[in-house]
């Protein structure tokens, strides 16, 4: 059904004019009423006229009558003088009643009818009366009262039969206006009735004839949209929707039209290419059939879909078993199933390539080492479609890798025993001894207290100590305890709080939080003060500790080394070291030797020393003087290592030429009696070890010698324990060194 003009107009004006026809007639409807309740109004007030005008007659003729009542007593008391003082308030009152009655007509609605004989009775009265009045009283002056009672009759009859009909006629025509008034009220009823009914009739037809066609005109195309839209889904893309007109429907139509066309073109394109897409997925499927790399292909989820021909052949299994759920966790090895759970559903979760080592089962129950690669297929959202994965055999770089492995450890533990000679530097007896106890103590988390005079080489021990231990890749924090103010100590080693203290701008970290599962090396340790001391002695009990400025305690995992020139048993029996952290720090105690028991290891010290420096300051020394190393020998090395450091950079400083030289004058003549130390014991001595050689600045013909027999001795061998460079207690790089000036050949001396 077409509605002509309609569906030209948009939806909005099409609604908007449908308002406004029904306004109009609403307000049509009510103008009438209100004209027929202005006629009725009209009438009612014409109707009021009339009785305030019968009223006001009525009053005057009242009026009138009382005054002739009176005249009538006062003539009929033949009392002159009586008549004579009243007919002038007499006259008065008949002035009153008759502007009374003007004024009463005045107030009259303009349209109310008025009798035609009323005001001209008025203005009789008004002229009459009052001289009647007057006259009579002369009249009764003369005393004759009988002219008088006949003549006030004469006159007032005319009078009372004039207003008598002056009533008689505006009640009549107040009758009259009654019965019309309500003829005209019912007539307006009638009216009233007929204008609510059509309007009301008028509205109601017109909403139900303009909703249904405004309805009609929307519902109708929104409805052959909704076909075309439940065709489109069915895949019905021919599917046409015909609206005419030009409102909106018909563009939103126009517009379905033309999708539907790209649609009906992009599914025949898209079918076309899904059936080259099929064509390539069995061409690439046949070829990957041939291909000798596990490939197979996974949901989402990680279920099993497909697989090529060697990964069946390598399981034993068809298609349908390699796709059962539990067959993918029976084929990896017990010990890397967790692992290869836990890392496959990682790697589906994170939606990126990802690979996985693990053992799987052959069809002949052997286990060979796979790396399994996977890489997601993604839709043009980047949602994962699926998951392909190729599996490559690495049984055997597996095997290599783990010979490799094994190879590296034996090295790295060739070099870390050989490590420790090359740091510290000599091979006395009692340096052996001391670096023997590094080796053993090295592994363990045992804490351990370094012990010896200045100069030394403690924190070179401590540097040893944590190189050997399974800390060696954790941090190592070195901490003089001397060299930070007593006021500073605890929160350099704790740490503290925005605020704690006057200066504290910003939270700091303590070196304990630093060193956190590494190592920390406390030299000076004897220099704390007591109160640090206590809270030294919690982190080495509860392994905790607390911020300066802070109540909560935080946890480390350290091992703690610390050193000391000082005799710490004598501290605590002066009561300036806790004996308690005494014992907790004396757990293993090392003590290091000074220089002077060490005099063995003076010559390669100093020659270890002139190469250093010489090197720095631009000379090549080729000798020491005999002299120079028979003083280093005899001095006692108040400052040891360090003192002889000084001393040799002093001499290279100052020595010309290739010969080193000191002067006598730079010793010290009154040394320190030695402190005698104990022999080293016999079980600290490796096995089938001898007494080392030692090479100072000798002539190159006997440094040769020294070399060659150390090399004879150990076949060939330069590092490691039982190297030629530990018999000769020289560095490795030293002796390596030294065989290439020399022009040794070594491998001459190696054994088959």
């Amino acid at each position: 059904m077409k509605i002509p003009r309609v569906d030209q107009l948009n939806i909005g004006p099409r609604l908007a004019l449908s308002f406004a026809v029904i306004t109009i007639l609403m307000i049509s409807g009510t103008a009438l009423l209100l004209w027929q309740f202005h006629l009725l109004r009209v009438q009612a007030d014409e109707l009021t006229g009339i009785s305030r005008e019968l009223t006001t007659v009525m009053r005057l003729q009242s009026s009138l009558l009382a005054i002739d009542a009176k005249l009538n007593e006062l003539v009929q008391s033949d009392d002159v003088d009586r008549l004579a003082r009243e007919s002038g308030p007499l006259r008065a009152a008949l002035l009153r009643e008759t502007q009374r009655a003007r004024d009463d007509l005045s107030r009259l609605p303009t349209h109310t009818y008025i009798e035609p004989t009323f005001l001209p009775t008025l203005e009789v009265i008004e002229n009459t009366l009052p001289s009647q009045i007057e006259a009579i009283t002369d009249l009764a002056r003369t005393g004759d009262w009988k002219a008088v009672r006949l003549r006030l009759a004469n006159e007032n009859k005319p009078l009372e039969a004039q207003t008598s009909a002056l009533v008689n006629s505006l009640d009549q025509e107040v009758r009259d206006g009654m019965s019309k008034a309500s003829l005209n009220i019912a007539s307006l009823q009638q009216r009233i009735l007929l204008v609510v009914s059509v309007t009301i009739a008028l509205i109601l037809g017109f909403a139900t004839v303009f909703g249904w066609t405004i309805t009609y005109s929307i519902t109708s195309p929104l409805g052959r949209l909704v076909e075309g839209s439940q065709a489109l889904a069915r895949g019905e893309f021919n599917h046409q929707v015909v609206v005419t007109g030009r409102d909106e429907l018909a563009q939103l139509s126009a517009v379905f039209n033309d999708t539907a066309g790209r649609l009906r073109r992009l599914y025949d394109d898209l079918r076309s290419r899904e059936e080259k897409l099929r064509e390539g997925e069995n061409e690439l499927r046949q070829l990957i059939e041939f291909v000798p790399t596990h490939v197979f292909v996974l949901s989402p989820d990680g279920s099993a879909l497909s697989a090529n021909r060697p990964v069946l052949d390598y399981h034993g299994v068809t298609i349908d078993e390699w796709r059962a759920d539990r067959f993918q966790r029976d084929i990896v090895h017990p010990e890397d199933l967790d692992r290869y759970s836990a890392e496959l559903q990682s790697g589906l979760s994170s939606s990126q390539p990802f690979e996985i080592e693990a053992r799987l089962k052959r069809n002949d129950g052997e286990y060979r080492w796979f790396l399994s690669r996977f890489a997601p297929m993604r839709d043009e959202r980047r949602t994962v479609l699926r998951w392909y994965s190729a599996r490559a055999d690495i049984e055997e770089g597996k095997q290599e890798s783990e010979r490799a492995r094994h190879e590296n450890l034996v090295l790295r533990e060739e070099v870390n025993r050989s490590g420790v000679l090359e740091e510290v530097l000599g091979s006395s007896k009692k340096l052996l001894r001391v670096l023997l106890e590094v080796a053993k103590v090295a592994p363990t988390d045992s804490t351990v207290l370094i012990l010896g005079e200045t100069g030394t080489g403690k924190e070179l021990i401590a540097q040893a100590i944590h190189r050997q231990s399974n800390r060696a890749n954790r941090p190592f924090i070195r901490v003089n305890c001397a060299a930070i103010p007593p006021s500073l100590i605890s929160s350099e080693l704790f740490g503290h709080e925005k605020g704690a203290f006057t200066g504290a701008q910003h939270r700091r970290l303590g070196r304990f939080e630093a060193a956190n599962g590494g190592t920390i090396f406390l030299d000076e340790i004897g220099e704390l003060p007591p109160e640090t001391q206590v809270s030294l002695l919690r982190v080495l009990q509860e392994r905790q500790f607390e911020r300066v400025g802070s109540n909560q305690s935080i946890s480390v995992d350290v091992r703690i080394l610390a050193a000391t020139n000082r005799d710490l048993e004598a501290a605590v029996a002066a009561g300036t070291f806790r004996q308690d952290l005494f014992y907790r720090l004396n757990v293993v105690p090392i003590l290091l030797p000074p220089l002077r028991e060490r005099k063995s290891d003076i010559p390669l010290l100093v020659e270890y020393f002139v190469a250093r420096h010489a090197k720095k300051a631009g000379k090549n020394f080729r000798q020491i003087r005999k002299s120079t190393l028979e003083l280093f020998e005899s001095y006692p090395w108040p400052g040891n290592i360090r003192e002889l450091q000084n001393v040799v950079e002093r001499a290279v400083l100052v020595c010309e030429g290739d010969t080193l030289y000191v002067e006598d004058a730079w010793f010290k003549q009154t040394p320190p009696p030695a402190a005698a130390s104990p022999p080293p014991s016999p079980h600290l001595q490796p096995p089938g070890a001898t007494e080392p050689r030692s090479l100072g600045r000798l002539e190159p013909d006997r440094e040769r010698e020294l070399i060659e027999t150390a090399l004879v001795e150990c076949s060939g061998r330069i590092s490691g324990p039982s190297g030629a460079a530990a018999k000769l207690g020289i560095p490795r790089q030293t002796l390596e060194s030294k065989i290439a000036r020399l022009g040794i050949r070594k491998n001459r001396f190696r054994t088959s």
